[in-house]
């Protein structure tokens, strides 16, 4: 994800991708400004001031967009931090040349022939806030407050400058301030002064909302990101519109769907091909497998080398959880075969999964503390579902269930003795001594699609018997 908010640590620290569009945005910006205010200003230059005046302003217009120039090309996350501080002090020498230069002829003339000065006072506050807001552009308190202080001199200058002179003095007196063109009203300064305080003030008040806004919603954003790695798109929304409830901190207890699949021969299979290549397959069997287990409202728990670990029913019920898992391992095998054809055509080495699913009782919660935690589910199903997962290999099939699940699904349950005498390798086993550590299963080779069942061509090796009629559906019915 990239960051709108500057980590801590140093206050030289690199930048974020956002602080660099930022000031890269307000050097444009100002170069263009900077060049139409040239552009309207050329005509009149010529007659405007002495020759010294013209050329110290003259400097400032031209030296303050390269400046930009130079910053918006140069600019960098590694960088940013020195760049920060050039545009700062940059920006302000040359804008306070700018208006030495318009203010130089003035400054040359004796103390006396300097009628005006006081009035002039009453102006000189008005570009402070202008330049000021310009701070709330850097997410850094130092920068702010360095901006402010720099931003000051717009008016610090030329006051300091007049009150140099001897005839100027502070009146309260409205007709001796309107008579006398050395008489600095007073109380006309004080507000001014106060008015820059109470700005000054609102402006690192908006600067601290906004950083606080702005680290919240980077912790939303990372939030999202977070929930999009485990869960589907509508859990997800559902658990952001619960905000703090969506997600309880403690660990409960769920009945949970926990489905396994893995890649077969997938260690053979690697052993050939470069890394790279290895890889790419793992990230498009995932990203098949991903879409499947999202469509159904399941959770992405981990992956485990080719291996992929889902539960469905967490962080809470959807009410289905058993036939969201069993429908998912359908997709699963449809999205592979597609994948396969597509293969088959490039004249790669086709691929084949197993997929084991149990239902059962599962701790959910977070796992870890703020600097790294996991949503997890633990428990005894999650071994029998592994467990079930690497069984597919003795029944020589790809896909099989525990009874548990089959018994949510209300799909009918035969003994070891009943499926050996039927030859079959899809239904369900409802366990005993004859079937070892691998009791209470289904074995189903559900890899049929009902057009290659028409056509009689199947890559398992069973017919689905107890499915018949029961989950026909989106073009994958069991007839």
């Amino acid at each position: 994800m990239k960051s709108l908010y500057v980590q801590k640590g140093s206050p030289l620290q690199i930048g974020s991708i956002w602080e660099v569009k930022l000031l890269r945005y307000i050097c444009i910006g100002l170069l263009v400004t900077m060049l139409l205010v040239n552009i309207d200003s050329f005509p009149s230059f010529a007659d405007q001031g002495s020759r010294t005046s013209k050329t110290i302003e003259m400097i400032g217009r031209i030296c303050l967009p390269i400046l930009c120039c130079l910053i918006a090309y140069k600019l960098d996350q590694k960088n940013y931090p020195k760049l920060l501080l050039l545009f700062i002090f940059g920006t302000h020498l040359l804008l306070n040349i700018i208006f030495l230069g318009g203010e130089f002829d003035g400054m040359t003339m004796s103390f006396e022939e300097q009628v005006g000065s006081g009035r002039w006072i009453d102006y000189i506050f008005r570009q402070f806030p202008l330049v000021c807001l310009v701070g709330l552009a850097f997410f850094r308190f130092w920068a702010v407050i360095l901006w402010i202080l720099l931003s000051m001199l717009t008016f610090i200058r030329p006051l300091f400058l007049t009150l140099q002179n001897p005839y100027v003095y502070l009146e309260n007196d409205w007709n001796i301030i309107l008579a006398d063109g050395f008489a600095i009203n007073a109380w006309m300064l004080r507000e001014q002064i106060v008015l820059v305080v109470c700005f000054v003030i609102g402006l690192l008040t908006l600067f601290i909302f906004n950083k606080k806004l702005i680290k919240s919603t980077v912790e939303t954003e990372k939030t999202t990101l977070l929930l999009g790695r485990y869960f589907s798109p509508e859990i997800k929304e559902e658990i952001q519109s619960a905000g703090e409830q969506g997600i309880s901190s403690e660990p409960v207890d769920l009945k949970v769907a926990i489905l396994f699949t893995d890649i077969i021969g997938f260690t053979k299979l690697s052993e050939d091909m470069d890394p790279k290549d290895v890889l790419k397959l793992l990230s498009e069997y995932q990203g098949l497998m991903i879409d499947a287990i999202f469509n159904n409202k399941g959770t992405v728990d981990k992956f485990i080398g080719d291996a992929i670990m889902a539960n469905f029913g967490t962080p809470r019920s959807q009410g289905n959880d058993a036939q969201n898992a069993f429908n998912c391992a359908i997709e699963m095998n449809m999205k592979l075969k597609n994948w396969n054809t597509a293969r088959e055509k490039q004249g790669l080495p086709l691929i084949q999964h197993r997929i084991g699913i149990h239902f059962g009782d599962c701790v959910v919660g977070n796992m870890g503390n703020s600097k790294r935690m996991e949503f997890a589910v633990i428990g005894d199903a999650v071994n029998v579902a592994s467990r079930i997962c690497d069984a597919c290999k003795k029944f020589d099939t790809n896909f099989i269930v525990s009874s548990e699940l089959a018994k949510e699904l209300k799909i009918p349950i035969l003994t070891p003795s009943q499926v050996n005498r039927m030859g079959a390798k899809d239904t369900v086993i409802e366990g005993d001594k004859a079937a070892g550590s691998y009791d209470k299963m289904m074995v189903a080779d559900i890899c049929l699609s009902l057009s290659r069942m028409k056509e009689d061509k199947v890559l398992g090796t069973g017919r689905i018997h107890v499915m018949k009629n029961r989950y026909g559906q989106d073009g994958m019915t069991y007839n």
